[in-house]
């Protein structure tokens, strides 16, 4: 289902707009994110890389030390300063559980950005995150251990994507694909 609520980027916040990309982990939202940041001419931030350098620990070691409740407080402290500090338009690339949070989904709601909502084949993302059929103590996806685990979390987490102002579908896609649907879609005009 395609969700355009408000496919006009540029009317939503004219001093700096925003982009934030949502989805489950492997959807794509790092890669995709820094191939529309290249396209449009704007910043690009990941925030797991920036929690992961402000901690200076990596996700899973940081859930593994502190917790899951603990993580999504500093995720939230890292969103806030982000989004505090575009003072350019701006592509975010947000972690998977963080839309989920409604701390996190009511900052985004208020910065006025506007979401969009990789959709990506499952298996494709089993795939891309290394996921197995019984738990790897060494995955680095900490909350989606193993294929079965996967599964419940997409599913619980699947309302909150699809509350993305735009749901770009990516099966059979390149990343420079997605990219430039995205920027059509938002109306938004490419530099390149």
């Amino acid at each position: 289902m395609t969700n355009d609520r408000d496919s006009n980027v540029t009317s939503a916040n004219p001093a700096h707009p925003i982009v934030v990309l949502t989805g489950f982990m492997g959807s794509g939202k790092t890669s995709t994110g820094q191939a529309l940041a290249e396209l449009l001419g704007w910043d690009f931030v990941d925030l797991d890389h920036e929690i992961e350098t402000q901690e200076g620990l990596l996700i899973r070691a940081l859930f593994a030390q502190k917790g899951e409740a603990e993580f999504r407080a500093i995720e939230h402290a890292a969103l806030c300063d982000c989004v505090g500090n575009c003072d350019r338009p701006t592509v975010i690339a947000l972690g998977g559980g963080a839309i989920v949070e409604s701390n996190n989904a009511s900052l985004v709601r208020e910065s006025r950005a506007v979401t969009v909502f990789l959709e990506t084949p499952i298996e494709e993302m089993i795939e891309r995150c290394g996921v197995e059929d019984h738990a790897d103590p060494d995955n680095p996806r900490p909350l989606a251990a193993d294929r079965e685990s996967f599964h419940a979390l997409y599913e619980k987490r699947l309302p909150h994507y699809r509350t993305a102002h735009v749901t770009i579908h990516t099966a059979g896609k390149s990343i420079a694909q997605v990219a430039c649907e995205a920027a059509h879609r938002l109306g938004l005009a490419i530099s390149r």
